[in-house]
């Protein structure tokens, strides 16, 4: 369309629209976004080209500059090159053994005080109830701060903020989400830097005061400014994205009860004393972990990873100029015949050993990227995945409303457009 180009589309049916132009150009074609031209690629093939192969040739920062440069500028997604590698160097002293063995402890008092509370909403609506409870868990895990109870502005500036990140019209207008998500993070910047130049002298158990102290081999130490970026960046994606996981995960465990069973059994035969979940327990569920890897082959949190051409490339016998938006699409490789048997059915099995899907076309599975710009927080996302599903298991049983049908929104994260009404029976 004239000016709009394919944006209602994408806002409203993306998957239809990318797959509409599938059939119509194959596995490379162009569409206009935002007012913005832009190159996608489907297949295997071409998330090795454009997220390993031609990193960099193809900058994070400034694919993901619109619609989140502003909001979360200085995030590890939004720096390239041996900025970006310094940076992610230091950054990993926050996801070591230690630092995540405290932030399991945490967390655990957290998830069964909120799942406490989920048994007297009937029907509970999951997305809501989960982006709550992970709120509250990043607030704990990387301030030490207690969002539940005294700090209700900054609990709302993030919420803001992150709302914000995912808004449907990301322009900084007057009286839009994106403006109110801009007032966000400047509150949060103010009180984060104050509470930063504490943990340097007296540094906690959190996030904020392990990367206080953290250091490259040179000795260099992330400044006070560095630090907070990247915390909010982090906030973000451990809020929205881990929500949206655990959803797909609820809803897919309500609609085949069989696995559900199979799950629970697990986890009380991996810890079935009232003492809580360890480090070393987590390894051992493993069937929950092929229902996540399902889940997420079924409903990425993302369906496309943006990028930014800074010279000329050539894909496939195309000509892709330097200066091009392109994008690869995540949610296509995860439903695509050629990599997957049966591909549109839910079968967690598909990531067992003895059958290994995912390692057969080597990146045709990258819920959480791939090369340089692999999730630095993949390892934790994991570990708090699986302590929800760990109480959430323990605690209840769980089903969907009769002649209930999911629509899920792609745009701007998936998760149900309903939030996913189920009802809860206690164990």
């Amino acid at each position: 369309m004239p000016l709009v180009g394919d944006t209602l589309g994408f806002l409203t049916r993306p998957v239809d629209l990318f797959n509409k132009k599938q059939r119509r150009y194959g596995n490379v074609f162009k569409a206009r976004l935002f007012g913005r031209t832009g190159v996608y690629l489907l297949g295997a093939e071409a998330n090795k080209f454009v997220l390993v192969e031609q990193a960099r040739s193809c900058s994070s920062q400034e694919g993901w500059r619109f619609p989140i440069g502003e909001l979360f500028h200085g995030g590890l997604m939004l720096r390239d090159g041996e900025e970006h590698k310094q940076h992610r160097g230091i950054l990993q002293a926050a996801f070591k053994k230690e630092p995540m063995r405290q932030y399991l402890e945490v967390m655990a008092p957290i998830v069964d005080r909120r799942l406490a509370a989920w048994g007297e909403q009937t029907p509970l609506r999951v997305f809501p109830a989960v982006k709550a409870l992970t709120l509250e868990l990043a607030g704990k895990v990387f301030f030490d701060l207690d969002f539940s109870q005294d700090l209700a502005s900054l609990s709302q500036a993030m919420a803001d903020l992150v709302a914000a990140a995912t808004t449907l019209v990301p322009f900084n207008l007057p009286f839009t989400q994106y403006r109110r998500g801009m007032k966000g993070r400047q509150l949060l910047q103010e009180y984060f830097g104050r509470v930063l130049h504490e943990r340097r002298q007296a540094p906690a158990t959190d996030m904020l005061s392990h990367l206080s102290q953290a250091e490259d081999a040179d000795g260099r130490r992330l400044t006070d400014a560095e630090i907070v970026d990247h915390l909010i960046f982090f906030l973000m994606a451990a809020h929205d994205t881990t929500a949206s996981t655990l959803t797909s995960m609820v809803y897919e465990l309500a609609a085949h009860p069989e696995w559900q069973d199979k799950v629970r059994a697990e986890s009380q035969a991996v810890c079935p004393g009232p003492a809580g979940l360890e480090p070393t327990h987590l390894p051992q569920l493993e069937q929950l972990g092929y229902v996540m890897d399902e889940s997420l082959r079924l409903h990425p949190p993302l369906i496309l990873i943006p990028r930014y051409t800074t010279q000329e490339l050539v894909y496939e016998g195309y000509t892709i100029p330097a200066h091009t938006h392109v994008s690869v699409l995540l949610y296509h490789n995860h439903r695509t015949p050629t990599h997957w048997s049966a591909p549109d059915q839910f079968d967690p099995l598909r990531f067992a050993a003895g059958r290994a899907e995912h390692r057969k076309c080597p990146f045709g599975y990258a819920p959480f990227g791939a090369g340089q710009h692999f999730c630095l927080g993949f390892a934790f996302a994991e570990m708090q995945v699986k302590l929800v599903m760990h109480h959430l298991l323990r605690r209840f049983r769980w089903q969907l409303p009769a002649g209930y049908q999911v629509e899920f929104a792609s745009i701007p994260i998936q998760h149900p457009k309903d939030g996913l009404p189920i009802v809860l029976e206690t164990v």
